[in-house]
Order: C-alpha cells, then sequence, then structure tokens
C-alpha cells in the first residue's frame, strides 16, 4: 500500500480532510471526551476540551512537518 498522506476526499456522502484547529469542539463533544470510543484507542478519553484542542494543535502543526502530506494537499 502506497502512503498518500492526508488527502481530501468527497463524495456526496461524506468529506475526508485534514483536522483544523475549530474541530475540537466537534471532537470533544461527540468522541473524544466518550469512554466507549477511546477505550479502543491509544489514550484515555479527553478530560476537557483543552485536551483536545492541544492534541488537533500538534497534528496540524505535523502536517506541515510532512512533506508527502504536502505533496499532495
Amino acid at each position: 500500500m502506497e502512503h498518500k498522506g492526508t488527502v481530501y476526499i468527497e463524495t456526496e456522502r461524506l468529506i475526508l480532510r485534514r483536522f483544523t484547529l475549530g474541530d475540537a469542539p466537534a471532537m470533544y463533544k461527540n468522541w473524544a471526551s466518550d469512554d466507549e470510543v477511546t477505550k479502543y484507542l491509544m489514550w484515555q478519553a479527553h478530560s476537557d476540551i483543552s485536551v483536545s484542542e492541544s492534541i488537533l494543535h500538534d497534528w496540524v502543526k505535523n502536517y506541515s512537518k510532512n512533506a508527502l502530506n504536502n505533496k499532495y494537499n
């Protein structure tokens, strides 16, 4: 499998895109604070929105560090 980075994909019913810092409230509310969801992940449920904001900050910052991602976006 060839790694393509975080590629934007849009269909009639779905949009896959890079995370943005503005996604923190939805991330926290919809899944990152849920113990039932995060039990399958490598990290604990977020205790408050600042944890989601911090993680998204790191993820977004890493987009610019990854030349492969920049090639496709």
